[in-house]
């Protein structure tokens, strides 16, 4: 059986990787530029800079106005769009495999060329403000990031990746100028590609632009956070109460990340899981409420998120303490594992069956790992995962000093002062 995805990798001689997957089933071709830059890069007055300069690319280069960038796509039935996370930054787009050399024109020319003016980053301020207002008055989303920004006790990893009204108005064109020179350089971005293509092709589309591409990264190793529980409540006029009730978790490099991933799914990574069937099914306390796994290159977090109402809040924080203390002393059932390690599988499988997933799937790869890790790779350390593995795991990480909780909520202060399980 050939191993999925097998991809192909030529490094550039500035250092740019260009990675290629050929699906010659598809009629599409998904392209993506991914620099190594995301907010946990950025200084305390520097927050928000990675995502406002996401959305600068757009905003015009010499070559094309804003419209003809949208047009350029739109005209051969393409989308495209960009995205900024923890620890990258991806600008994409998915066309018809013939359009290939537009995609990889139009994409490297708003990521080596921005403008940056003046002008559209004042007006592109009011956007970003607004998108911090539409945000703040999400308090299901909210609860998220401020339970990262709790557990890590103020590292950059714990930042939101919107920044905050202060920092977005301070920026300026020197701003966006000094964090490019900094981090977009040709040794820390990947071209990866994926769909009805040929690698020799698409070198050739990438090296005549990116061959000029100069500088070197200068980006310093973070220190790892150091971990502690605490308990916070955000005052918010809600219906509901929002929380987040979580530990320390793994890096995305750790070896015990599958056996941690499928803890997770039988905890709250479904609807037949341990939380969703006692919290909602059972008792009819919450419409929500799933785990979260937030795997960084040098740490992680984990986390239960629950909306309930205030009258149900205790119990839910007892149900959820509850499940941890069960998994550290039971682990896993036999039917649990088994139903865990295919769910698991099916959702890794499943969640690859489009060019761009493939493109953004080899791209991570390869950033995380500096290879591409194979399905069939991911399927054997799946299947190996032993009861014996989810009881050290629980044991390890579901600790009292690591117990986290956060509550966003029409209140002063929890109504838990103590986390045990």
């Amino acid at each position: 059986m050939t191993a999925i995805p097998q991809a192909k990798k030529t490094v550039l001689d500035n250092g740019l990787k260009v990675l290629t997957e050929t699906i010659p089933t598809m009629r599409s071709a998904a392209v993506g530029i991914m620099v190594g830059a995301g907010s946990a890069d950025e200084t305390p007055e520097e927050a928000g800079l990675t995502h406002f300069i996401e959305h600068m690319a757009f905003k015009g280069t010499p070559k094309r106005s804003a419209f003809q960038i949208a047009e350029a796509l739109d005209e051969v039935g393409g989308r495209f769009n960009a995205y900024t996370s923890k620890e990258q930054t991806m600008y994409y787009a998915v066309v018809l495999d013939k359009y290939l050399h537009v995609a990889v024109d139009v994409l490297s020319d708003i990521f080596l060329n921005p403008l940056l003016k003046p002008a559209d980053i004042d007006m592109e301020k009011g956007v970003i403000l607004e998108e911090i207002n539409m945000y703040e008055d999400t308090p299901d989303e909210l609860i998220h990031d401020l339970f990262a920004e709790t557990i890590l006790h103020g590292h950059p990893l714990g930042r939101p990746t919107i920044g905050t009204k202060e920092s977005v108005k301070s920026f300026q064109r020197e701003s966006f100028l000094k964090y490019r020179g900094r981090l977009y350089a040709p040794d820390n971005v990947i071209v990866s590609a994926a769909g009805n293509l040929e690698h020799e092709k698409v070198i050739e589309l990438v090296k005549p632009i990116f061959s000029g591409f100069p500088g070197n990264k200068q980006k310093a190793r973070m220190p790892e956070p150091k971990i502690s529980g605490e308990i916070r409540v955000k005052n918010k006029k809600t219906e509901q109460v929002h929380l987040c009730l979580g530990v320390k978790g793994l890096a995305q490099v750790d070896e015990d990340r599958y056996a941690f991933s499928l803890m997770e799914t039988i905890l709250g990574g479904s609807m037949s899981s341990r939380l969703f069937q006692e919290i909602r099914e059972k008792r009819g306390l919450a419409y929500a409420v799933y785990s979260a796994n937030s795997p960084f290159k040098d740490c992680g977090i984990f986390y239960v998120y629950a909306g309930t109402e205030m009258k149900n809040l205790t119990q839910v924080i007892e149900l959820i303490l509850q499940e941890f203390t069960k998994m550290k002393k039971q682990g896993l059932t036999p039917k649990e594992m088994e139903r865990a390690k295919e769910h698991l599988k099916g959702t890794l499988v499943l969640g690859l069956e489009s060019t761009s997933s493939r493109m953004s799937y080899i791209a991570r790869s390869e950033f995380y790992y500096d290879r591409i890790i194979t399905i069939d790779e991911i399927f054997e350390k799946v299947d190996k995962v032993s009861h014996e593995d989810i009881v050290r795991l629980a044991n390890q990480y579901f600790k009292d000093e690591f117990l986290t909780l956060t509550i966003i909520g029409d209140l002063k202060e929890s109504p838990v002062t103590k986390l045990s399980c």
